[in-house]
């Protein structure tokens, strides 16, 4: 090899082989700090690409999960206020039956079921989430909970999946209530109603309003099943839904997380290489200097 003061083919060598090693070892510190293999679509731009796709699809059905629990939880809140209000309409069954006891103090007995209509009411003003409720009629129709999405849009045929809790009810006991076997129970047993109360209940007319209240009472009780079999649909969807994302998650890891076991190793090999050819470098860079010793006796 020509010695040369003009090139040091040497230290152009050593400083290509130093700079190869400087980017690796750039990589590899980079990929110990972030955790990640591919952070950019210039490390892997196909990964990038699909690791990309898939975290908007978990962002998505996180929110979709998050929607699950807030449905769970008005319908909940629906069965827990209609489980009391059948509670309720059985103790006034109880009520229009003893008024057929001599014994019974019918003054006393009546406002005890005023007392009941009114709670009744609390119950349904009362089962309320976040603004919703499903018992006072202010949701006729029902509600649409959004169950999953799709992964593209773009593609021909894809469609989110809902669920339906079916028409709302309302509970409401008073002379003007919507649902009409509500209003013919409270006609029948409050003392503002319509029927006179409990004291025109009699022996003739006694089996009739056990029937209205009976009638009353499955009103009650459909709605309860209703809302609690939806409930019970929204709780297994979103119980999928956490289940998907966690897979989708692990799947996103195996494709862009570094190993960071490899990494280490290979940031230790690296930093030896470094050194190594800062040194090779250095002698490189050394070489022209023979010369000086060449040349010094002239």
């Amino acid at each position: 090899m020509t010695t040369s003061v003009l090139t040091n083919t040497g230290a152009m060598i050593a400083l290509q082989n130093l700079e190869a090693v400087n980017n690796q070892l750039n990589t590899a510190q980079n990929q110990v700090s972030s955790g990640l293999a591919v952070s950019s679509a210039s490390d892997d731009a196909a990964t990038w690409v699909v690791s990309t796709t898939m975290n908007a699809n978990i962002a998505s059905l996180q929110q979709v999960g998050q929607g699950l629990g807030n449905a769970a939880s008005i319908l909940g809140t629906a069965v827990s206020g209609a489980t009391e209000i059948a509670s309720l309409v059985a103790q006034i069954r109880a009520a229009v039956t003893s008024t057929q006891d001599p014994a019974t103090d019918v003054a006393a007995t009546q406002a005890q079921v005023n007392q009941l209509v009114g709670q009744i009411n609390a119950a349904v003003t009362s089962s309320n989430f976040n603004g919703v409720n499903m018992l006072d009629g202010s949701n006729a129709t029902g509600i649409t909970f959004l169950a999953s999405t799709a992964n593209n849009y773009t593609v021909a045929g894809a469609a989110s999946t809902t669920i339906a809790t079916g028409n709302g009810a309302d509970l409401t006991m008073s002379a003007t209530a919507t649902d009409a076997t509500m209003k013919a129970l409270y006609n029948l047993v409050d003392s503002g109603g319509t029927g006179g109360g409990l004291a025109a209940i009699t022996g003739t007319t006694i089996a009739a309003a056990l029937a209205t209240v009976d009638t009353a009472d499955t009103t009650v009780e459909n709605a309860a099943a209703q809302f609690g079999a939806v409930q019970s649909n929204v709780q297994s969807q979103q119980t999928f839904v956490n289940s998907l994302v966690t897979t989708l998650q692990a799947g996103v890891g195996n494709m862009v997380d570094a190993n960071m076991t490899q990494e280490s190793a290979k940031l230790s090999a690296l930093q030896v290489q470094q050194q190594l050819g800062t040194q090779a470098l250095s002698i490189a860079n050394q070489a022209p200097q023979i010369l000086i010793k060449l040349f010094s006796n002239l």
